[in-house]
């Protein structure tokens, strides 16, 4: 999206220059058990009119499992977004991406 050479996951290349999705800054890189964001969590639809809140009835927000280390650098969703990516789902801070 925003054409940037070498852009990837730290989760398969921690050396990437353009590290677009990263560990979560509260979980333990040393610590493996219990350092997930589990469980079910509030996702508030940002846009009606998306194909995700559809399948959902039109609903406003939905709670689903979640499971995972990683989240998408919150330092570069402004640029992603500015490039025309749509992240229609926010947790209820508005600042971790769903």
């Amino acid at each position: 999206v925003l054409g940037l050479e070498g852009a990837n996951s730290t989760e398969f290349d921690e050396q990437t220059p353009h590290p677009c999705v990263i560990f979560m800054p509260e979980g333990s890189r040393i610590h493996k058990g219990g350092t997930m964001r589990l469980g079910s969590r509030k996702t508030i639809f940002q846009t009606r009119d998306c194909i995700t809140a559809k399948l959902y009835g039109n609903v406003h927000s939905v709670v689903e499992r979640h499971r995972h280390r990683y989240e998408v650098n919150p330092e570069m969703v402004e640029n992603l977004e500015n490039a025309g990516l749509r992240f229609v789902g926010k947790d209820e801070s508005g600042k971790r991406m769903e």
